[in-house]
């Protein structure tokens, strides 16, 4: 029988890690991030250049530091603190700031 895969189930019978990231707000300064914001960082895809925000971070750098927590903390929590940082950061309001309150978000 097919595991489940999808909205219902992750394929397996254990549930999702918890994110062990935070976003952390811009302009914070670099000594009052703590591990859980650097973590965040370094998950964050937004900062090699996606969509209108500005690469701050080569690619061969964010590449290797998104193996290398792969590798201290497995693929799944990976991801989930990928699609936390994703959510977090692109949410409805930096869109709408984005672009406009013309958008198809109305």
């Amino acid at each position: 029988m097919a595991s489940p895969v999808g909205p219902g189930g992750n394929g397996s019978e254990r549930p999702l890690p918890k994110p062990n990231v935070v976003v952390a707000k811009s302009g914070t300064p670099p000594y009052e991030l703590s591990p859980e914001a650097i973590k965040g960082i370094l998950v964050n895809p937004i900062y090699a250049g996606i969509g209108p925000f500005p690469r701050t971070v080569e690619d061969e750098a964010w590449v290797r530091a998104g193996s290398k927590l792969i590798e201290e903390e497995g693929p799944e929590q990976f991801l989930v603190n990928l699609l936390y940082v994703l959510r977090e950061s692109l949410d409805e309001q930096l869109l709408r700031e984005i672009y406009g309150s013309g958008s198809d978000l109305d």
